[in-house]
């Protein structure tokens, strides 16, 4: 059992932190800015100025210091030994079958002999977590381990992650902002919010929660609509949105009536025209109304009749696709990239 009571005053924020943690895979989940990052630094023992008890097992740590408390700890922007090659990094607490294993799932073979200046973000970031796995820590606390890691690479190492609680006996601890790595990674999370925790308990229960739905609205998913179900059949429910639009997802046990459900801009796939056979369950029409540049991407507003969606798009895709407002698109939507949340208070 791990739990953790924190308090700290910052300008502008204070943390007021509270949960016990039941289950060998804890998330920490929230929005930027919630204070997911200072829990994980303070059970690391790196924010002196977070205050309260934190227990591993029944054993207090928060007077120990950090080195004391033989806690793995992967930052966002993991910092390797540069003088090391990547095998060097990965075995500084000895070599072990536990090393190897971790060279192996997080594809590190290859990289063996490289040093970190030679390495990509999301090199550097596998090559962390093999080396805090390969010290078998007493508890393994990941920042956001896969932000900087391709979305295949992702998929292949999400498994190995997900093994450590059972296969190495480490509990571990991950801050995300993605509900997927949260069902794919944690049996138990813990909602942040402004510093609080909203609420924690089965990832399945909660992210389906009231608490979280405020919570997932300022992550992207920007698409919400009030639905009612209008038939289940063949694994799929068929939605009428309120204002008439028509949507299929996945079948949820129990979904919940009233619902609302969401959909994140980057989950949705956009055409110039008219797509022909596709695997996507939703194929929906709909009109460019504006255009909003971030960076490198491209927020597009779409009118699907008076449902108002939003796509996030690459500025690339904008060119060859010639999107421009006033002009016709096609939104594709997987089933599975619809998500439902309970309303009911």
């Amino acid at each position: 059992m791990i739990s953790f009571d924190l308090r700290a005053d910052y300008p502008g924020f204070r943390l007021e932190a509270a949960a016990q943690l039941n289950g060998a895979a804890t998330a920490i989940f929230g929005a930027s800015g919630s204070g997911k990052t200072t829990v994980l630094e303070a059970m690391a023992g790196l924010r002196p100025e977070v205050k309260g008890p934190i227990s591993i097992g029944g054993l207090r740590i928060e007077e120990l210091l950090p080195e004391a408390r033989f806690i793995g700890w992967v930052p966002q922007d993991a910092s390797l030994f540069p003088h090391l090659t990547v095998r060097g990094n990965v075995e500084f607490a000895g070599r072990s079958d536990v090393s190897e294993v971790a060279i192996d799932a997080l594809e590190l073979r290859p990289l063996l002999d490289r040093r970190s200046p030679e390495l990509s973000g999301g090199e550097r970031q596998r090559v962390a977590i093999a080396r805090a796995v390969a010290a078998k820590p007493a508890l393994l606390l990941l920042d956001e381990p896969l932000a900087a890691v391709d979305r295949p690479m992702r998929a292949r190492i999400i498994p190995y992650l997900a093994s450590i609680p059972d296969r190495l006996q480490i509990p571990v601890v991950v801050v995300t902002h993605d509900p997927h790595e949260v069902l794919a990674l944690a049996s138990h999370i813990v909602v942040l919010d402004r510093g609080r925790v909203v609420a924690q308990g089965d990832p399945r229960d909660i992210l389906g929660s009231p608490a979280a739905l405020g919570v997932l609205e300022t992550l992207g998913a920007e698409n919400l609509f009030e639905v009612k179900v209008l038939a289940r059949s063949a694994g799929v429910l068929s939605l009428e949105t309120a204002r008439g639009g028509r949507l299929e997802m996945a079948v949820v046990a129990g979904f919940p009536e009233p619902a609302r459900v969401a959909v994140r801009a980057e989950d949705i796939l956009l055409t110039a025209s008219e797509p022909g056979l596709v695997s996507a369950q939703n194929v929906i029409p709909a009109g460019v109304s504006t255009l909003e540049t971030l960076g490198e991407h491209v927020y597009v507003r779409l009118e699907s009749g008076t449902d108002r969606w939003v796509a996030k798009v690459t500025s690339r895709a904008v060119a060859k696709l010639e999107l421009a407002a006033g002009k016709r698109a096609w939104m594709l939507v997987k089933a599975h990239a619809i998500h439902a949340f309970d309303t009911r208070a």
